[in-house]
């Protein structure tokens, strides 16, 4: 096994947040000690951070011999930022801004994150940084078309898609007998597309038809969070857009919390397994997490309908199924309407309950036999999950540069 050595501070003490958990799937890190580098042992100062912000704590435990070392090109500083995504530069805010003013580019994550090293002279070229999404690619040529200068290495990694690989290789996919139609988890995080995902269940009594969960009902204030940008998006201003929802609100309000269960995502536990959620329902609706960019997310929700074997409709980000494709998968165009990955929400909302209420119309054997129908695709998924190279890809990578 090829190893890449690494030095990792000791962050056992940093606020948990901070420390981003996917120290585990990299076993050919090789730590070795700090008086066992030189020009001719060259390593890397691995970082596992989950979040670009409040970092400080963390950057105090770097010993500052390193800092010299990276100075010097000799240690190379490994941003794995891997479990969550973070709009790290914020391009929107010179997109969509009506002050008609140029943000400050000093004043975004990404700028404030690095300037920890390159205060202390790190090279900026020398930074490596793994990220979930690829937003990135899009982001840094839209900057550097405007003159900015970034000099990071980014490479993309998708850590829920290197996790749910396990749960993929151990699924067969057999004849199952569904009593529900979908399932719809929405417990955890809070946000307006949750909500109006499923209020369009309930108020299409469809509720009965599925497994649904859902957080008890309270107002939000949804953001990209830009000084730049007045774009604050309250739930009621949101939830206007559904049918009936003024004189429907506070029965919806009272019928929540919705649980299934009583159980909560813990995708992060190793032997966590879903799959009798999956063979006891068809469809599977992943209300993805809240971005708060433009760009697409796929974190565990979809990736697990992968694994275990199930067709999907995404209530995300536009394009998310677009994105999916381009990495080798297939969906269900040829058994409903997928338009609705060119919608934004809440049309993308009424387009994935149009496709529930079909489904719903259908007897239960129909939808069993739909399922017969689908096996290909479904495997096809799974084969292409399971021999995704990223992995190897990215030691390969890594090692290139240390070499260099």
């Amino acid at each position: 096994m090829e190893t890449i050595k690494v030095i990792e501070p000791d962050l056992s003490t940093v606020d948990f947040e901070i420390v981003d958990q996917s120290r585990h799937l990299f076993n050919e890190f090789e730590n070795i000690k700090l008086k066992d580098v030189s020009s001719q042992n060259k390593a890397y100062l691995a970082l596992f951070f989950r979040q670009p912000f409040d970092v400080e704590e963390a950057i105090d435990k770097i010993d500052n011999q390193l800092f010299l070392l990276m100075q010097q090109g000799i240690v190379k500083p490994l941003i794995i930022m891997i479990t969550e995504a973070w709009d790290l530069f914020n391009t929107y805010a010179w997109d969509e801004n009506k002050l008609n003013l140029t943000p400050d580019f000093g004043d975004v994550p990404y700028s404030k994150f690095i300037a920890h090293f390159t205060s202390r002279a790190v090279p900026e070229e020398n930074i490596t940084w793994l990220v979930m999404n690829n937003i990135h690619k899009k982001q840094i040529k839209n900057l550097r078309d405007r003159g900015y200068k970034i000099k990071t290495r980014f490479i993309q990694y998708c850590y829920y898609l290197q996790r749910m690989k396990a749960v993929a290789s151990r699924t067969e996919l057999d004849k199952r007998s569904f009593t529900k139609y979908y399932s719809c988890l929405c417990r955890g995080s809070v946000y307006n597309h949750r909500y109006g995902m499923v209020y369009n269940l309930w108020a299409n009594n469809l509720l009965q038809k599925g497994n649904v969960s859902c957080e008890p009902y309270r107002e939000l204030e949804e953001s990209k969070g830009s000084n730049w940008v007045n774009d604050n998006e309250t739930t009621e201003n949101f939830m206007t857009n559904f049918t009936d929802w003024k004189t429907r609100k506070y029965d919806f309000a009272s019928a929540l919390p919705l649980t299934y269960d009583n159980k909560v995502n813990q995708h992060w536990l190793f032997d966590y397994d879903e799959k009798y959620i999956f063979d006891n329902s068809f469809l599977w609706i992943p209300t993805e997490s809240h971005l708060g960019h433009d760009g697409v997310i796929i974190s565990e929700k979809t990736w697990k309908a992968i694994a275990y074997g199930s067709p999907f409709c995404i209530n995300g980000e536009k394009n998310s199924l677009k994105y999916l494709k381009e990495m080798g998968f297939k969906t269900f165009e040829d058994f409903w309407d997928e338009s609705y990955d060119n919608d934004t929400k809440p049309d993308r909302i009424k387009k994935i309950t149009n496709i529930v209420k079909n489904l719903c119309d259908k007897d239960i054997s129909e939808i069993n036999s739909m399922y017969q129908d689908m096996l290909p695709i479904l495997r096809h998924n799974q084969k292409t999950m399971i021999e995704n190279t990223q992995h190897t890809d990215l030691i390969k990578t890594l090692k290139e540069i240390n070499d260099n």
